[in-house]
């Protein structure tokens, strides 16, 4: 890619970029969100068109009018946003755009095949070919994607911060993948804001800030510290705030609670100013549960106590009311409306409490809120009326959690809270948790990261095939206990 540039309305989204990648090489690609990685990846893609600029392929010039065209010559592309069907079998979204046929008639025997060997190969084996794509887990269906990448006659392959919903087993797993795919010849793309997994599986690392390229170094002669200072133009200073907090009253309380399929048995609690954490892996019943006991999913048996009394929640808005807020996991499905402007998805939680005597809604008093939480989370964006959906992942990610704020919650839940969001506004999301438990809130947080759950929490469960297995403290929080303790080992 030789000279590209990209503007919307004017503004420069990419200026002048070049990127070029060898066969057979792992290519990291970073910077804070907003610096233009996946705006660059998405005119590698055909989904834009570049405003100036050459693509070349092997030497040739070509012109990728739409993803279409990207597919034939051999790119293609695992965005953040998950492109399944998910009403549709495993297998067939897999092979989704090479049905195995004859005479007109899909071979689903020799398909299936294909695809379980595949489920087997990614540590998925519990998982049928036949089972529809929308029952399992996000990091599951990350998995499924990436398998139907593995399965087309790929050339070029860009993954779009592949681990954000996978846990250090699933990682291994990919990455002992993607150095097959590599030994085969095929070139990869990836984006990520994990600096550790870029400098494992990758060979070189670009970077971009303000729609640029700043530069491409080595992994293996390049530092974290040399990295983030590239991305940022400036020292990040210290990603986690030293900690020793004073705990009150127990605020949460979990006994027994038991689902049909995905968790048994399951006790603890969360006290006031104290960040639990919630660490598993994928299909422990790490999300089920803080679903069941915020009122999304049913659960067979077990008792909820908030403030000491036992409560039975039956929906979001009943949670609410008793003072608990859900930060979950896919904010682009269940955590914003993505049509509506910032100022609308910050206030929509609280939005009764926005309206006068009659019923009617106070636009002056929504509006003087937006811009407070606006100030307060630092949140990059030109105006309260701004489309969410334009914003960067990392301040959407701030817009979720200042609407959860809103409602002035004593006990927060929050599922994967930095899943695709870069260093810088990772940093400041742990400074706001931090800050609301010194404050005295009680918060609950699931997270696949092992340095976020070393670093953050106060005090850890273990989660594994739904089953509470250790509760970690201080010094006993590592990598080796978490992993130990999930995977079952001593």
């Amino acid at each position: 890619m030789q000279g590209i540039e990209k503007r919307f309305s004017g503004v420069y989204a990419l200026r002048h970029v070049d990127f070029t990648l060898n066969q057979g090489e792992v290519r990291g690609l970073i910077g804070e969100n907003g610096a233009g990685k996946s705006t660059l990846m998405k005119v590698l893609g055909g989904d834009y068109q570049a405003d100036a600029g050459k693509i070349y392929l092997n030497g040739q010039e070509i012109q990728i009018k739409d993803a279409e065209t990207a597919n034939q010559y051999g790119i293609s592309f695992i965005h953040q946003e998950l492109a399944l069907f998910p009403e549709l079998s495993i297998a067939t979204n897999i092979f989704i755009q090479h049905l195995p046929s004859a005479h007109g008639v899909v071979k689903k025997r020799e398909m299936h095949a294909k695809a379980a060997e595949l489920l087997a190969e990614f540590g998925l084996a519990h998982c049928h070919p036949e089972q529809t794509v929308g029952t399992l887990q996000i990091g599951e269906q990350q998995l499924v994607e990436i398998m139907r990448c593995l399965a087309m006659d790929t050339k070029i392959l860009v993954l779009d911060e592949p681990t954000s919903s996978l846990t250090s087993r699933e990682v291994d797993t990919l990455f002992r993948l993607i150095g097959k795919m590599k030994a085969k010849g095929v070139s990869i793309v990836f984006i990520s804001h994990r600096l550790d997994e870029l400098f494992e599986i990758c060979d070189n690392i670009t970077v971009m800030r303000d729609g640029a390229v700043i530069d491409t170094v080595s992994a293996k002669t390049t530092t974290q510290k040399e990295l983030i200072h590239m991305m940022l133009g400036r020292d990040q200073g210290e990603m986690y705030e030293a900690h020793c907090r004073n705990f009150g009253q127990e605020r949460l309380r979990v006994e027994g609670l038991t689902h049909k399929k995905r968790f048994r048995d399951v006790s603890f609690s969360v006290r006031s100013g104290e960040i639990v954490g919630l660490y598993g892996l994928l299909g422990s019943g790490r999300s089920e549960i803080v679903r069941s006991i915020y009122g999304l999913e049913p659960f067979i048996s077990g008792d909820v106590f908030v403030d000491g009394e036992k409560v039975r929640i039956k929906d979001p808005a009943q949670a609410g009311r008793l003072g608990i807020g859900l930060v979950t996991e896919d904010r682009r499905i269940e955590g914003l409306c993505l049509q509506h402007s910032v100022q609308r998805n910050l206030t929509i939680a609280c939005i009764d409490r926005l309206k006068r005597l009659l019923g009617y809604l106070d636009v002056k008093t929504e509006r003087k809120k937006a811009e407070e939480n606006i100030r307060r989370f630092n949140i990059a964006t030109d105006k309260p009326s701004k489309i969410v959906r334009y914003l960067s992942g990392g301040n959407q990610q701030k817009v979720v959690i200042a609407k959860w704020l809103n409602i002035e919650p004593d006990i927060l839940i929050l599922d994967e809270p930095t899943r695709g969001v870069d260093v810088g506004a990772k940093k400041e999301i742990y400074s706001i948790l931090s800050e609301l438990a010194e404050q005295g809130m009680a918060l609950l947080v699931i997270s696949s990261e092992l340095n976020e759950v070393i670093n953050l929490c106060d005090r850890v469960l273990v989660l594994r095939k739904g089953e509470l297995v250790a509760q970690l403290e201080g010094e006993e929080i590592t990598k080796e206990s978490l992993l130990a303790t999930s995977m079952g080992g001593n």
